[in-house]
């Protein structure tokens, strides 16, 4: 297989071709964690996932995470993700010990350990006991019980009380985000042999973003290399056969026959305006020759607009929208040229986040950076 192929199979896989999902939450559970820095990017990344006739807006996204459908954390590397309830628990209690090793510095740093850190957690849960909480809330409770934490100390609190399932994401108190009681927002579940629990990670990875190798989960999950090796190996065998080996210039990649092993394109070509932590970008490891074109890589200079102006599964510009009150602007910076069948391709996507973003939409084009 080549890169081509194999960009097109992993775009279909992915749900960026002929979508199956019927909804936001149902995208974060396949894909069991979706990485979300950018707010309102990431949620566009969901509902891309998702058939054209059929696909919510901002607002619908944004209130199945209110009603806690989706969940946001900080889960397995030390970012934030989008998971879905059934998934949060174990998900955490596989992660946590790897991201707390991770953290140990600045836990130190900041002061975030022993008796402080297990009396601002008690806090924290005491407040989050009474409801919702916005940060500047949880900040005043940790003040009143003489536990100041300014700053970067209060942040690590926040992902200290998430990784130990005291906190998650709440619903949105108007333009402010909250936490909520994790148990409050997490279904109960009996606890996974760390083993079994990689292993379901592995195969839940190969199913959504296969063709896939062990370097590449490894990467993603925040795992080590023989963890991933040794998922990998037990996911094939949870699988029963359904996973295929398949060589992509020279290096074994596997992919879940189930998920529809033949590629079929879509005629013409297609752009994806994608968040630029897409889970097309940040389920594979570096250097991800598949996604840039002759003469550029991932070791590029960070650009503004930040996020991936992408055709036919290759990086062609970059791109960000610029939300106001009432207005949006999409702000394009090709990296080439278009022809005028891709450039009717571009203007679809970009009338399909003015759908999403439900308000009208100005396109802010820059010249052409070679």
């Amino acid at each position: 297989m080549d890169l081509a192929t194999l960009r097109s199979l992993r775009l279909r896989v992915q749900g960026l071709r002929a979508p199956v999902d019927a909804s936001a939450p149902e995208v974060v559970r396949r894909f069991v964690a979706v990485q979300a820095q950018e707010f309102l990017p990431s949620q566009w990344g969901l509902a891309q996932r998702i058939p054209e006739g059929r696909r919510p807006d901002a607002a619908a996204v944004a209130a199945a995470i209110d009603a806690g459908e989706i969940l946001r954390t900080h889960v397995l590397r030390p970012t934030w993700h989008y998971v879905h309830p059934a998934d949060a628990r174990w998900l955490m209690e596989l992660s946590a010990e790897r991201v707390h090793r991770q953290n140990a510095l600045y836990y130190r740093r900041t002061g975030v350990e022993g008796e402080v850190a297990a009396h601002g957690l008690d806090v924290l849960a005491e407040s989050l006991a009474g409801g919702h909480r916005t940060r500047a809330e949880l900040v005043s409770a940790l003040e009143s019980a003489g536990t100041p934490m300014p700053g970067l100390a209060f942040t690590y609190l926040l992902m200290l009380a998430e990784l130990e399932r005291v906190a998650i994401s709440g619903a949105n108190a108007g333009k402010q985000r909250t936490y909520a009681a994790f148990d409050e927002r997490v279904p109960p579940s009996p606890p996974r042999p760390r083993d079994e629990a990689l292993a379901e990670l592995a195969e839940r990875f190969i199913a959504s973003r296969g063709p896939a190798t062990a370097h590449d989960f490894a990467a993603w999950s925040g795992f080590t290399l023989t963890d991933a090796r040794r998922a990998f190996a037990d996911a094939a065998d949870r699988a029963g056969g359904q996973f295929e080996t398949i060589d992509v210039e020279g290096t074994p990649h596997h992919v879940d026959a189930a998920s529809g092993a033949s590629v079929t394109d879509a005629p013409g070509p297609v752009v994806d305006l994608l968040q630029a932590y897409d889970e097309y970008i940040m389920g594979y490891a570096p250097p991800r020759d598949y996604l840039f074109p002759p003469g550029r890589s991932s070791n590029a200079a960070p650009e503004f607009p930040m996020h991936a102006l992408v055709v036919d599964g290759v990086l062609a510009g970059r791109w960000a929208p610029v939300v106001a009150a009432r207005t949006a602007t999409v702000k394009l910076a090709p990296w080439r040229e278009f022809s005028p069948v891709e450039e009717r391709a571009l203007a679809a996507s970009v009338a399909e986040v003015e759908r999403f973003l439900g308000t009208p939409v100005t396109v802010d084009r820059a010249p052409v950076v070679e």
